[in-house]
């Protein structure tokens, strides 16, 4: 049995520094990212491997880890389509019913998105490559989103971690990945 610490990238530098909704949209680290992920490398346990979505940010989070890492094409972050690259006040505004609707259901796709199922499929797929070329315990860096539906997957409860925050999972050689029970929490 390996453990599988799956961490979220540290704060991005948004331009002009208004959050937006990110997906595939390609950002660097923020300062207070940065430091994040210095205090998250130094709280995570040792592992043997480290693999990262390709995104700026998750690469540079990875880095802080060790320099030596793995990139999987499949960690990367959902797609959002249309709404890429939007504030959330600007959501609101221009798609103000599907906004409201995904409050409860976030299977319903801003258009042109990638949808859950296939965001899930590629992200549960490069999640069984890393563990399974992983000769003991190894950390993946990604992002929110691709992680709240992959553990709503594993656990069958929504939860999208913090930046830099590390949920400790369980793989065995069946490919089963399970969530441990004292796991999730801020460094």
């Amino acid at each position: 049995m390996k453990r599988v610490y799956l961490i979220r990238h540290g704060l991005p530098e948004f331009p002009e520094g208004r959050r937006q909704c990110i997906g595939s949209t390609d950002l660097p680290l923020s300062e207070e990212g940065m430091l994040q992920a210095s205090e998250m490398a130094r709280a995570l346990p040792a592992v043997s491997a480290v693999f990262s979505s390709p995104l700026t940010r998750a690469v540079e989070t990875a880095r802080a880890i060790r320099s030596d890492f793995a990139i999987l094409d499949g960690l990367r972050e959902l797609d959002y389509g249309q709404w890429e690259g939007l504030t959330f006040p600007e959501i609101r505004r221009d798609y103000p019913e599907l906004y409201a609707a995904r409050a409860n259901n976030l299977a319903l796709q801003p258009p042109g998105a990638e949808s859950c199922e296939a965001g899930l499929a590629r992200f549960s797929a490069a999640m069984a490559e890393a563990a399974g070329c992983s000769p003991g315990n190894l950390a993946v860096v990604a992002h929110g989103g691709i992680i709240a539906l992959f553990l709503e997957h594993v656990t069958g409860r929504w939860y999208k971690p913090d930046y830099c925050e590390i949920v400790t999972l369980q793989w065995d050689e069946s490919g089963f990945f399970r969530q441990e029970e004292s796991s999730c929490g801020k460094c």
